[in-house]
């Protein structure tokens, strides 16, 4: 006989090791869609040096997720960086189905944008603004949010950039439909616009 072998204490049984592997790759599979969500969070709390890290990290993970682009769009907008937002938005816009929340924003970035462009630039910009919110409302009928932009647009821009108070207020009337409150501001302010 030879000398006595004696198994060490530590090793997990069976069971527990295939738990144990069970739940590794689970967070593996898991961990992208938690750690946006942590970005999205942090986002939300105003702490926005540590959620673009994260949504930085999300993107070179899966450079084809756009809710890591429309909220890396985000971050960018609110440094008023307004050209990376455009790129950013852009890519959010072109995701699957119809984006209306990538699709307002994008219009949004778009109108800051052009506010600080040359005169000979605007033009072409405010179209974009103005495809853009239309968009969003096609996307998403109750969007109130886009309906509002959208409405503003109608009652701000001069008729060969496609402004029309009767638009303007078509619009508000649809608010006034979906958020009775919303109608009311929407209502004061083209009353306001009016003179």
């Amino acid at each position: 006989m030879g000398p006595k072998v004696t198994r060490p204490r530590w090793r997990l049984p069976s069971l527990g090791l295939a738990v144990l592997l069970a739940a590794v790759a689970a967070f593996g599979q898991d961990n992208g869609a938690s750690t946006l969500e942590e970005g999205i969070r942090l986002f939300r709390a105003g702490r926005l040096g540590e959620a673009r890290r994260i949504f930085e990290a999300a993107h070179e993970r899966q450079p084809a997720d756009t809710e890591a682009a429309f909220y890396l769009g985000r971050l960018a907008f609110e440094r008023e960086n307004f050209e990376t937002a455009i790129a950013w938005f852009a890519q959010a816009a072109d995701g699957e189905g119809c984006p209306a929340e990538a699709h307002l924003w994008l219009g949004r970035a778009y109108g800051y944008h052009a506010q600080r462009s040359s005169l000979l630039r605007k033009p072409q910009l405010a179209r974009k603004v103005h495809a853009h919110l239309e968009q969003s409302v096609a996307c998403d009928p109750d969007h109130v949010a886009a309906r509002w932009d959208l409405m503003e647009y109608y009652a701000k821009a001069p008729i060969f950039l496609g402004g029309s108070r009767k638009k303007a207020g078509e619009q508000a009337e649809v608010i006034a439909r979906l958020d009775p409150a919303e109608g009311r501001k929407a209502q004061q302010f083209l009353a306001e616009m009016d003179g």
